[in-house]
């Protein structure tokens, strides 16, 4: 066995440790063996090694990625809250807040990936807060994601993101809550649901007649009317279809009285099992570390246990997970051609086989031992017989935050195995990632582990009480310390909720340690993320271990195929662009002109020898609408420095429960509580329960409108007013956020010999309508004798395909061909995100036969109208800026641009109680009971934050987490107990 740790490395190249400074110790020992003949051509091993952490180093520091941190108030609102965070932005591979962007992006999506939140903020030191209202936003589950312009040039993978939920109390009027199981019945799985049920106080739904409904999808499996016994309680059983995903029930008492529970049902045929060997494949003739995962249909970790077999079904391993559906075995020597299966015994005791990984006959197994309590790791290879009499040498690399941190030349000349001991101080705290990569460079076998140098900030909070009465004072006094116990200076951010109104999980919930330190290296969901890091015991850094074996990683590595950025750095907050001629050749030295009505700007400044325009320090604008000209109009453009923004996609993690399928009554609490609030809001009694508003507005009027009903008669109305409120969304947004009904369907087209001639004909004259062609536009006939089933993808308003008009002007008009096939979704997709809202004055939607008449007579080609009516079409008219219809185009030499708004916080509302008149004030109903955006300590590590309680007798949680802005990061939370007030 060949033991590296005895060779001499060619240098050391350490950063100095120092106070501000991120502990970052590179070592990279290249140990030169004699006869490496691979090489004996080419440049020596070491050089190879030398440049290749120099070339990664170098990109590292050339182009480094940012890591954001978004701390939340709380992850569950109600109807008319506001959510405030406050964001960390930090250099990717120091942990050192990042001074790269200026500007940075938080969006709020729906579970469907529709964006209903957008704003722009500035970043100061790589700091930033702010707010969003959920006023407008309907109740669901939502995904925050925030991201920088810089950031688009990496994997969305390194955006942040965080699920959060707004509830209200108007979807049901029932508590429920259930258990679920299956059995097999005549070889049929069915389900067995025990359901009970509750009115909102809490109260059994005892000896009612219940209607009950279960759902897959909108197809019905089950209708029955059931009584419930006297504990509320009802006892089902039915079959479950071949794919039990989407199943719901629902019940209610023809009374108002209604409940939608949606059933994680983990069926045995929907577990997931994967095997996956350290170090990355089964190698014949060597032994084998495996990890394995067992995760549900709702997408969480399930307990399983089993066996490996051989293929003469002789056990070879046991296994049972250890914390989420995670676990790890050892696999004696692989035999050469063996095939594994694993017999797995799942939630319930259904028992399922799932195959392992192939043998591979040749190649190198990498394990990495790493002991919690121990300073350094240990890292194994093991090798075929044929790999190692090859001669031929290898580069193992450790590397963190993506620098090469640790870096050798091994060979198999002396033996099949080489062991070697790393000191764990050569990393940052977090992931490290272990590679052996061929000669050209090439993975081969790949590694993660969890590094802990004990160095996050020690943060400490002193009330000046034990407990508090109502309506009183709070003083908190912040102590920060380093890990050497020094008083640092940092900054950092505090919310205070109530425990009856928020519940606080403290392991489901992400901390900014473990964000910086773990989940940003992860791709994937991460179940129970603050278990691995809070939880001090040996249980919890095994499964952190095995965590690491199952889950993929995410890289921050500048992408290979990008030379250069394609998007620039925000660095400030100016209206930037270019001055481009006929033959897209920059127009240098000539005058740009910008104008303002509303604060009134006009200023001018003149293109640089690239053609570039900026204009800076413009005053801040509610609804900033900027028109640019040149003093040349003529065969000039000017194109503005908006980089396209990203298509943004909700958090992969399973959705959350609804708040009444729970005995948890914090989120009761806080509705009732938000009811009450907007009640006493109104001058209604507290418990009011409001009906539905019914708002009532007059006929939008679109400006220069083609509709053909005369514009505003329309279903649906947008004027310029709706549409400046947009912002930079795309046609496709504002209509997936804004149109009801609007969705993606399909029109499909029934086998020829099976099917109504027809509907058949329908299916054609409906598609080739949408599409704009005549009869005379087709190069061969429709295909109508097949036996195959046809479908066409389109955009509709619920069951109705969409006609796209602009300015009078089908959409279609510039997208027509030949190809029967086209225009398709795919055009009509990219077409919608081409444009933005601000480059329309209105829209409108017609769906009704009382406006759509005239609509299909002008567009539907005279061809086809045989086989359709109006009824199968839903019109959008759009009116653009220029008018010119379809093929939208700017005035030469000028430009209306209207940018995101740069977002501006509001001030946390802080009640403030004097002693001598606490009960003349409206009930303080908060659930949020403080948000402290900006706590900054300064060189003696103190900071005192300040508030006053509410009106009830509880427990808050206080949350406060940051960084010392010089890459170390640290969290803490605790609790304060609020009594009720004693008599005088």
């Amino acid at each position: 066995m060949k033991i590296l740790g005895s060779a001499k490395p060619v240098f050391i190249y350490l950063i100095k440790v120092m106070r501000g400074f991120i502990a970052c110790l590179l070592f990279l020992a290249c140990f030169l063996f004699l006869g490496v003949e691979g090489y004996a051509q080419e440049k020596d091993p070491a050089s190879h090694l030398l440049e290749m952490k120099s070339a990664q180093d170098s990109l590292t520091r050339q182009n480094p990625a940012e890591k954001i941190y978004v701390q939340l108030d709380k992850s569950i609102y109600t109807p008319g809250d506001t959510l405030w965070f406050k964001a960390y932005l930090f250099n990717a591979p120091t942990l050192n807040l990042s001074a790269k962007s200026g500007i940075m992006y938080v969006s709020i999506v729906t579970d469907s990936n529709v964006m209903v939140k957008k704003q722009r903020l500035p970043v100061e030191k790589g700091l930033s807060w702010g707010n969003i209202s959920l006023k407008d936003i309907p109740a669901g589950t939502y995904t925050l994601i925030a991201y920088t312009q810089w950031l688009q040039n990496f994997s969305q993978d390194c955006f942040f993101r965080k699920q959060f939920t707004v509830a209200d109390d108007t979807g049901s009027n029932w508590l429920a809550n259930y258990t679920c199981s299956s059995v097999m019945a005549d070889n049929k799985e069915q389900a067995h649901v025990k359901l009970l049920l509750s009115d909102i106080y809490k109260a059994n739904v005892a000896d009612k007649l219940v209607q009950l409904s279960v759902l897959k999808g909108r197809r019905q499996l089950y209708r029955q009317t059931i009584q419930t016994d006297e504990k509320g309680l009802i006892d089902i059983t039915f079959k479950l279809p071949a794919k039990p995903g989407d199943i719901r029930i629902v019940a209610g008492d023809g009374a108002g009285n209604h409940v939608n529970i949606p059933l994680n049902f983990n069926s045995p045929q929907d577990a997931d099992v994967q095997f996956m060997p350290e170090g990355g494949e089964l190698i014949a003739g060597l032994p084998a570390h495996v990890g394995f995962k067992a995760i549900g249909l709702d997408g969480k970790g399930i307990n399983v246990s089993g066996a490996v077999l051989d293929h003469e079904k002789q056990v070879v391993a046991n296994f049972e997970s250890e914390h989420l559906g995670m676990g790890s075995f050892n696999l004696p020597v692989v035999n050469t051609g063996e095939n594994y299966t694993a017999k797995v015994t799942l939630p319930g005791g259904a028992i399922r086989e799932f195959t392992l990984p192939d043998v591979k006959k040749e190649g190198i197994v990498l394990n990495v031992i790493n002991p919690p309590n121990e300073d350094s790791v240990k890292v194994l290879l093991s090798a075929t017989d044929k790999i190692a009499r090859s001669g031929e040498s290898y580069f193992l690399i450790g590397q963190a935050r993506e620098i090469i941190c640790y870096g050798a030349m091994v060979d198999f000349k002396n033996g099949t195995s080489i062991s070697q001991k790393i000191d764990k101080k050569l990393f940052p705290s977090g992931i490290t990632h272990f590679l052996l990569l061929d000669k050209n460079s090439n993975a081969l076998n790949e590694r993660l582990i969890f590094i802990d140098r004990h160095d996050n900030l020690h943060l400490n909070i002193n009330a000046d009480k034990m407990a508090y009465h109502l309506r009183d004072s709070i003083a908190l006094h912040v102590d920060a310390k380093d890990a050497l116990g020094n008083p640092l200076a940092g900054n950092f951010s505090m919310a205070v909720t109530d425990d009856l109104q928020v519940h606080q999980d403290s392991l489901n919930n992400e901390s900014i340690v473990t964000r910086m330190l773990l989940t940003s290296e992860l791709k994937g969901f991460v179940e129970q993320p603050n278990y691995y890091l809070i939880a001090n015991n040996s249980q919890a850094k095994a499964a952190l271990d095995n965590l690491l074996l199952t889950q993929g990683w995410a890289s921050y590595e500048w992408p290979e195929e990008k030379g250069r950025p394609v998007y620039a750095a925000e660095t400030e907050a100016a209206v930037k662009g270019r001055v481009i001629n006929v033959f897209n050749k920059p127009v240098k030295q000539t005058k740009v002109q910008l104008f303002s009505k509303s604060p009134i700007v006009v200023t001018d400044t003149l293109t640089d020898k690239d053609g570039r325009f900026a204009f800076r320090n413009l005053p801040l604008a509610d609804t900033p609408a900027y028109f640019i000209k040149t003093a040349k109009n003529f065969n000039v453009g000017i194109i503005m420095d908006d980089a396209p923004p990203p298509v943004l996609l909700a958090s992969a993690g399973p959705a959350p429960m609804p708040w009444y399928v729970s005995n948890d009554t914090t989120l009761l609490n806080s509705l009732k509580n938000n009811r009450m609030r907007q009640n006493l809001a109104d001058n209604l009694p507290p418990d009011t329960r409001a009906l539905k508003e019914v708002k009532i507005t007059a006929k939008k009027i679109v400006k220069g409108s083609q509709n053909l009903n005369g514009p505003g008669n329309a279903d649906l109305s947008f004027d310029e007013a709706d549409i400046e409120k947009a912002g930079k969304e795309n046609w496709l947004q504002f209509l997936e956020k804004r149109v009801p009904g609007f969705r993606v369907g399909e029109i499909h087209r029934p086998i020829s010999d099976k099917g109504d001639p027809m509907a058949i004909g329908h299916y054609y004259c409906l598609k080739l309508s949408l599409q704009g062609k005549n009869a005379s536009d087709l190069a061969d006939p429709p295909p109508i004798s097949t036996g195959e089933t046809f479908s066409f993808q389109w955009y509709f308003i619920n069951d109705k395909p969409i006609t796209l008009i602009i300015d009078g002007m089908l959409m279609t008009e510039v997208l027509k061909s030949p190809n029967i096939d086209e225009p398709n979704f795919i055009t009509m997709k990219n077409y919608l995100e081409r444009f933005n809202a601000e480059d329309i004055k209105g829209l409108e939607v017609i769906t009704s036969a009382k406006y759509s008449s005239k609509y299909y007579t002008r567009y539907t080609p005279a061809d086809w109208k045989r086989g359709l009516d109006p009824s199968d079409f839903a019109y959008i008219e759009l009116t653009t800026r220029s008018g010119s219809g379809p093929g939208i185009k700017n005035t030469a030499g000028t430009y209306l641009y209207k940018p995101l708004v740069l977002s501006v916080p509001s001030r946390f509302y802080r009640p403030r109680y004097l002693s001598d008149n606490t009960n003349k004030h409206t009930p303080d109903l908060r659930s949020t009971i403080h948000w402290k955006p900006n706590v900054t300590t300064g060189a003696d590590g103190k900071a005192t934050i300040s508030f006053y309680t509410a009106d009830k007798p509880s427990t808050y949680t206080y949350i406060l987490e940051g960084t010392n802005m010089d890459g170390s990061v640290g969290y803490t939370y605790g609790k304060i107990k609020v009594i009720g007030n004693t008599s005088p």
